[in-house]
């Protein structure tokens, strides 16, 4: 870790009955979000967890969750309403021709957010799981300073302990502002946060008619806060987290956590359509076509060529694709990758096919250098979603595509 910049220093007394001596003075900063109406970012985080069943290690997970946060609206007491779109996979296990992250299970939340971190009036019981952190104090703060502020944790165990609602844990954090670092070339400001989680859910009456008893546990992170910004830039995390049932079952889940937020516009427009298909057009693209979606603006190569019954690229799709990735160099936003086939074969066998080829083209993208393996995600879809019949040559060769979107 570099050491902190001192920012300033004072001569504070010269006199003839004492010593000439120096004191530093540091310089205080405001944090807190800054929210404006359309500011989107896009959060992608990684998370290895162990868990164990009665001390006994029972699995090794890697979770990959991307969220993508939208400020809707800035309500009349400034506060900002919040859509933040989830994906939380768990298919993570790398191809052998590159390292993609699998698409998984999607929800969402509209909640609402204080220019100080607090989070209210979600109407998704179940999500966000951290909620209110980080949280900042109302008044200045500089290097060294320490504050206190409240958050919870919100926990889905429909499965773990037969229950319909969502588990609530209060928690107070602690905080201190540790001073300045650099991360990707740019100045931030690291605040540590450190919480202990405590519930007795048979004490307090909560959860009556489940076999849920209760929760310990601690997480400890390290924010790198862009103040210029007013947002999070990356936060690595270390938690363990005890839940206990009245039949005696004890689950410990133990890990780690690193996420990197990042800005993003919605091009998922009637201008950047136009835009891109325009293009399209100019660059002289063959059988492809540009449509708006419920994810992004998404841009389909139809009758995507490769090699007969395999994941292998012409070389005439490749230089398709290098024309597709001068487009996509125009935006920051991450790329979801969804392979189609037409209906032959076994259904097995197309589901495989639809995402080794969905491989192909995010490993071609990242060859290029359009995007890192961190922002491509992929996924196959089959034959479920066909665009025209499979009963002729020339519907087939449209079903059989991938489709490149920009993520909102």
């Amino acid at each position: 870790m570099k050491n902190l910049k001192k920012l300033g220093f004072s001569l504070l007394c010269l006199s003839l009955f004492s010593s000439v001596f120096c004191q530093e003075s540091e310089e205080a900063y405001l944090l807190e979000f800054k929210q404006h109406k359309g500011d989107s970012v896009s959060h992608v985080a990684t998370v290895e967890e162990e868990a164990y069943m009665n001390g006994y290690l029972n699995n090794r997970t890697q979770f990959i969750n991307r969220t993508s946060t939208t400020i809707k609206d800035i309500l009349d007491n400034k506060d900002a309403r919040l859509l933040t779109k989830y994906m939380i996979t768990q298919n993570s296990l790398l191809n052998s021709s590159g390292a993609f992250l699998s698409w998984g299970e999607e929800d969402s939340v509209e909640i609402s957010r204080s220019a100080d971190g607090k989070l209210y009036d979600s109407n998704n019981a179940f999500l966000p799981t951290v909620q209110s952190v980080p949280s900042f104090p109302s008044y200045k703060v500089k290097p060294g300073d320490s504050w206190e502020a409240e958050g919870r944790e919100v926990h889905d165990c429909k499965d773990l302990f037969s229950m319909d609602c969502a588990i609530e844990i209060p928690f107070t954090a602690k905080y201190t502002f540790s001073g300045k670092e650099t991360y990707n070339d740019s100045e931030v400001f690291i605040i540590n946060v450190y919480y202990e989680l405590y519930q007795d859910a048979e004490k307090e009456g909560l959860y009556q008619g489940t076999y849920y008893a209760g929760t310990t546990g601690y997480a400890k992170e390290k924010i790198y806060w862009d103040n210029e910004r007013g947002d999070l830039a990356f936060y690595t995390e270390e938690f363990e987290i005890t839940m206990y049932d009245i039949r005696g079952f004890r689950y410990t889940f133990h890990g780690s956590a690193n996420g990197e937020v990042t800005e993003y516009k919605s091009l998922n427009d009637d201008y950047n359509l136009k835009k891109i298909n325009d293009t399209v057009k100019e660059l002289d693209l063959n059988n492809v076509s540009v449509k708006k979606g419920e994810k992004g603006l998404t841009i389909s190569l139809d009758n995507i060529q490769f090699e007969p019954d395999s994941n292998v690229l012409l070389e005439s799709e490749k230089i398709k694709l290098q024309k597709i990735g001068e487009i996509l160099k125009e935006y920051s936003n991450d790329l979801l990758i969804t392979g189609h086939c037409a209906e032959r074969g076994s259904v097995k066998a197309r589901e495989a096919l639809s995402v080794e080829r969905a491989v192909s083209v995010a490993e071609y993208l990242k060859h290029l250098g359009i995007r890192d393996e961190y922002h491509i995600f992929t996924e196959g879809k089959g034959s479920r979603q066909p665009i025209a019949s499979n009963a002729t040559e020339a519907g087939r060769a449209k079903n059989r595509r991938v489709e490149i979107t920009l993520m909102d």
